[in-house]
């Protein structure tokens, strides 16, 4: 795999990394208890991934970096490996009006990397009149399937019902 950036784990288990450009990027795994309609518990985790310090909202000011292009599909194919039967839930939050952008980028990625042995599941959904974009990734030969993705609807729809 060509170079990636290499994230440190601080003791709060945030790992951190530094681009090329200087920025500092956050990634984190929250987990997620997860009740399917039939009532069953599931564990999935929600990642979180940012540019430390907020976005800028200047339209298309920053180059595409390969390496980062690269970390977050790393840690993608890590985590599956090591947490094969889960899924992975992710919301691009609209906070800087760019979240449409990203899940484009991100599915772009899913494509070109990942879509192999992962399925991606995109779950947009409208909440208090913002659009989230967002989604599940999954490996396609994980047991516990039909029942993850039923968990994951059940709780973005009370999630979207909470407003």
């Amino acid at each position: 795999m060509p170079a990636q950036y290499k994230p440190v784990k601080n003791n709060q288990g945030v790992y951190i990394f530094t681009s090329d450009a200087g920025f500092e990027y956050t990634y984190y795994f929250v987990a997620c208890q997860l009740v399917d309609k039939d009532g069953n518990n599931h564990l999935a985790y929600s990642f979180g991934f940012d540019k430390s310090g907020g976005f800028s909202s200047n339209k298309f000011a920053g180059r595409f970096d390969e390496k980062i292009k690269r970390t977050v599909i790393s840690i993608i194919k890590e985590f599956f490996k090591i947490n094969g039967d889960m899924a992975l839930l992710y919301f691009c939050y609209p906070d800087d009006e760019f979240a449409r952008h990203r899940s484009i980028t991100f599915n772009k990625w899913y494509n070109e990397e990942l879509s192999d042995d992962i399925n991606h599941l995109k779950k947009n959904a409208k909440y208090n009149g913002d659009m989230f974009y967002g989604g599940m990734l999954i490996l396609k030969r994980n047991p516990f399937y039909t029942l993850l993705i039923d968990a994951v609807d059940v709780y973005l729809a009370e999630m979207i019902d909470q407003k």
